[in-house]
């Protein structure tokens, strides 16, 4: 099906095939100067770098940070079936109707889960800035690189998902883990040389915590499960309050339950529900995952990095680190040491 161009503020293309997107943007945009992955652009449409990736076949990886002088309308043309899927980090506006029924929280971001047969048309408003990072899978690479490596009840759900062709559009509020990729892309210099290197790794990063959390339901969570929206965005909330400061020990259940007005049963099964995790479990794993980053930094020394993660005793750390990532926090840091010096 060949993509049309149709008026000066809407491009139409074939859903989910980046190329003829891209082929439609650059020549609506009239960007001429383009590298190997970017393409870069400042004259009379407005501002802005497209960078787009093909990871491997049937993975792709899309960037767009745009500013333009006059709202386009992006059209896609759905497919019969649901050969490929696409999840979308983008600015809440730009699917601003769908939208009209989440509770908004601190990040400027939605999440979205599209199908090729549907048809989910997206405004990039004027004088806003734009932000979409996308992957688009054929649906051959999440069965031969997803599914394949659950295990027998996740990957029976997610096969049902993908093997329908139905058109299918899921989107939902962006949280704390989603936003980290976000700022990962914003925060570094990805228009670069190992530009590749970046983006594979953090579409990879990307794509396994989508589908843990599409297959856990923490994300696009049915109607059916009585979750509230409004629930849901407290137990963001709170959780990134007890994130904030990862050197005070974590709240109590009845603390936490209480501040967002739960019973200390449904504030557990709600967490659970989202996260996978109960709230001690989670903020354990977080406190190790920063820990670790502070080892690595080569910045402090093993004690500190304990008291600086919540720990009391440097030595209980060091055991519950190894426990974690099967090495002590100095074998982490690459020092060699005789057998019992590590406490």
């Amino acid at each position: 099906m060949k993509s049309l161009l149709n008026t000066n503020t809407s491009i139409v293309f074939e859903n989910h095939h980046s190329s003829s997107f891209l082929n439609e943007l650059s020549e609506y945009l009239q960007i001429d100067q383009q590298s190997r992955y970017v393409h870069q652009f400042e004259n009379s449409h407005g501002k802005g770098q497209i960078l787009f990736i093909e990871i491997e076949k049937g993975f792709e990886v899309e960037l767009l940070q745009l500013h333009l002088n006059e709202a386009l309308h992006v059209q896609p043309i759905p497919s019969e079936e649901n050969t490929r899927w696409n999840v979308s980090i983008c600015n809440d506006y730009i699917y601003a109707k769908e939208l009209s029924e989440l509770t908004p929280n601190n990040y400027p971001y939605c999440v979205v889960l599209s199908s090729s047969s549907a048809s989910n048309t997206r405004v990039f408003p004027a004088n806003c800035p734009i932000f979409s990072f996308s992957l688009t899978f054929s649906k051959n690479w999440i069965e031969a690189n997803i599914i394949q490596d659950l295990k027998e009840d996740p990957a029976e759900r997610l096969n049902e998902i993908i093997q329908t062709n139905e058109p299918v559009f899921m989107i939902d509020n962006i949280d704390i883990d989603l936003h980290r990729i976000v700022d990962t892309l914003l925060n570094e210099d990805i228009y670069q040389q190992n530009t590749k290197l970046l983006f594979y790794r953090t579409a990879l990063d990307l794509t396994l915590m989508f589908f843990k959390k599409l297959i856990n339901k923490s994300i696009f969570i049915p109607t059916n499960q009585h979750f509230k929206k409004r629930d849901i965005q407290k137990i963001h909330e709170i959780n990134e309050v007890i994130l904030a400061d990862l050197s005070k020990p974590c709240p109590s259940i009845e603390e936490l339950s209480k501040s967002v007005g739960m019973s200390t049963a449904k504030f557990k099964t709600l967490y659970k529900a989202i996260f996978n995790n109960s709230v001690y479990n989670y903020h354990l794993n977080e406190r190790l995952v920063q820990a670790r980053k502070f080892l690595q930094s080569g910045k402090y020394t093993i004690n500190e990095v304990a008291y600086m993660v919540g720990f009391n005793y440097p030595s209980s750390f060091s055991r519950i680190f190894k426990k974690t990532f099967g090495q002590s926090p100095l074998q982490f840091m690459g020092l060699h040491y005789e057998e019992g010096q590590e406490e």
